[in-house]
């Protein structure tokens, strides 16, 4: 039986996965992690055969999480999980690494496990090629899609990742903060964080996402969270209780 990690920032996401491997019998998850820090911590202690990784994670995404995981000493078969099939459907084809989409299939689940119990039976070499190959084109992908375009006074602007600051909700509306200047866009918070899917971006709050490469000052606040001071903003912005624990490990607070 293989041994395996789920890892997926929501927790009913990870208890679907977990009941349909059971039903497989084939996986025994020896943990969950909801980040991806929290992936390589358990990689390192229980050494899994298999890591099933949702690529759109908070902080430290999946594709992220899975290049360290190439430089550790133990590196597990991967099995990304996707709810985004723009992703799917080329790069994981074309690189023959083995995903899933949500709302997982048992079926499609059998296969994917069956594929990584036949690589580790034949000792596939090939598939550590084929992952930094994957992980490499998806890189590319992302670094081709590194602004967002925002309308002002019936004209668009492209914003940069880089120029971006933070976002948030104003009267129901999201408001991008930026060095060019403030814009409503017409995404919601959730479809904003997937586009800016980005180690440098953390969902600091349920009305926030924050350019971490853009703190200037971190204020310890009540019952361990925190506020943070962005450059060229004159706005103090919350890290809530259920992100803080994150928080701290992405900024290395003891």
């Amino acid at each position: 039986m293989l041994r395996a990690i789920v890892a997926d920032d929501e927790a009913p996401a990870r208890e679907e996965l977990i009941y349909i491997l059971e039903k497989l019998n084939k996986v025994k998850v020896v943990g969950q992690a909801s980040h991806g820090i929290q992936v390589l911590d358990l990689n390192k202690k229980q050494k899994p055969d298999l890591i099933f990784l949702d690529i759109k994670m908070p902080g430290t995404n999946g594709i992220e999480v899975a290049k360290k995981i190439m430089e550790e000493p133990h590196i597990p078969f991967i099995v990304f999980v996707t709810a985004y099939e723009e992703y799917a459907v080329e790069a994981f084809e074309v690189n023959a690494i083995d995903y899933i989409l949500k709302p997982v299939c048992e079926e499609r689940l059998n296969k994917a496990v069956n594929r990584i119990m036949d690589r580790i039976i034949k000792k596939d070499k090939d598939y550590y090629k084929q992952l930094n190959k994957l992980i490499e084109d998806i890189n590319e992908k992302e670094h081709e899609c590194c602004r967002i375009s925002v309308y002002h006074n019936g004209k668009l602007i492209p914003l940069e990742k880089k120029d971006i600051i933070y976002a948030t909700v104003e009267n129901k509306n999201t408001i991008i903060v930026s060095t060019k200047g403030k814009f409503e866009v017409n995404y919601t918070l959730n479809q904003l964080q997937n586009i800016l899917n980005s180690t440098s971006f953390f969902r600091s709050h349920k009305s926030f996402i924050i350019n971490i490469d853009k703190i200037e000052l971190i204020e310890p606040w009540f019952n361990c969270t925190y506020n943070v001071i962005l450059k060229d903003v004159n706005v103090k912005i919350p890290v809530s209780r259920s992100q803080s624990k994150e928080f701290k490990e992405i900024m290395n607070i003891l």
